[in-house]
């Protein structure tokens, strides 16, 4: 079986990955790429096993690169806040990923107040100072968006200004546990939509703040509708928005007039490894040789 070891050299914990190790498992023969800020990964269909090391971004280009269908994708998460991670609440297998226009994620596609923190800190900074390096630029990204934009949900139609619109498939975002109404493998997005606020500037942050503590703090347990707050369950969402940056599992991407944001089954075999399973799969390996 053909392998691939893929490690993020530029993700927050790089460091800590045991690439000897790795091939112990996966095979002394596995080919190695070693990710850097020129790398570009398209095309990774010539591999049965891939096993990917990094953050959500990285997990994001490999499952967007071409692939087999009959491959295997390891994940372990190498990076900062590792969100993709606690999408496996009940099992390390993922069947489902969400889509915007031709371009998959595996927790969250959002736009608006405080998603540039995604994909603008640095990977140095992100070394140096971990999860640190996303809060000191909260107070900058703490600001009034106005996403012009138009979404239908189950063909009931909205339309108006908004300072933050996600899709997301996953319990956490900017490490929050707020989505307390996701399932793994259920075949369903949540999709959530804040209001921008009247005012601009100072007051307008101020209003923002109601409606962001009450999602992010209080969380949802059911669906929402209100004057300033929209969260569903939706399966897929035809959306109009104007030219918009998207944070896309933490890799930035344009969005600009009519696309759609759906749920996606996974035709490739996706595992979540995390430490306590990594450290599982070693412990066999070391018994089958003793």
């Amino acid at each position: 079986m053909k392998c691939v070891i893929i490690v993020n050299s530029l993700s927050g914990n790089s460091m800590l990955v045991d690439v000897k190790g790795l091939t112990e498992v996966f095979g002394e023969d596995a080919d190695i790429i070693y990710i850097k800020e020129d790398t570009v990964l398209k095309d990774l269909s010539a591999y049965q096993r891939i096993v990917a090391c990094g953050g959500d971004g990285t997990l994001n280009s490999v499952i967007n690169c071409k692939l087999s269908p009959s491959a295997q994708l390891f994940y372990l998460p190498y990076g900062t806040f590792n969100e993709s991670q606690h999408n496996a609440t009940q099992s390390p297998r993922l069947t489902e990923l969400g889509k915007i226009g031709k371009r998959y994620f595996s927790y969250v596609c959002a736009a608006g107040i405080f998603t540039p923190l995604g994909y603008t800190v640095s990977p140095e900074k992100k070394k140096r100072y971990k999860r640190w390096a996303y809060f000191s630029k909260i107070l900058k990204e703490y600001r009034v968006h106005r996403i012009k934009a138009q979404f239908s949900l189950d063909g009931k139609p909205f339309e108006g200004e908004y300072a933050l619109l996600m899709a997301i498939d996953s319990q956490r975002c900017f490490g929050f546990k707020f989505n307390k109404m996701y399932r793994q493998n259920d075949g369903l997005l949540h999709f959530l939509a804040i209001k921008a606020p009247s005012k601009n500037g100072f007051l307008g942050a101020v209003q923002l703040f109601f409606p962001l503590f009450r999602t992010f703090f209080v969380g949802f347990n059911k669906p929402h509708f209100s004057k300033n707050i929209i969260f569903c369950p939706v399966k897929n969402v035809p959306l109009n928005v104007e030219r918009t940056d998207f944070n896309v599992d933490g890799e930035k991407i344009t969005v600009e007039g009519k696309t759609e944001i759906k749920v996606s089954h996974c035709r490739y075999k996706l595992e979540i490894v995390n430490r306590a399973q990594w450290q599982q799969m070693q412990k066999q390996l070391k018994t089958s040789n003793d």
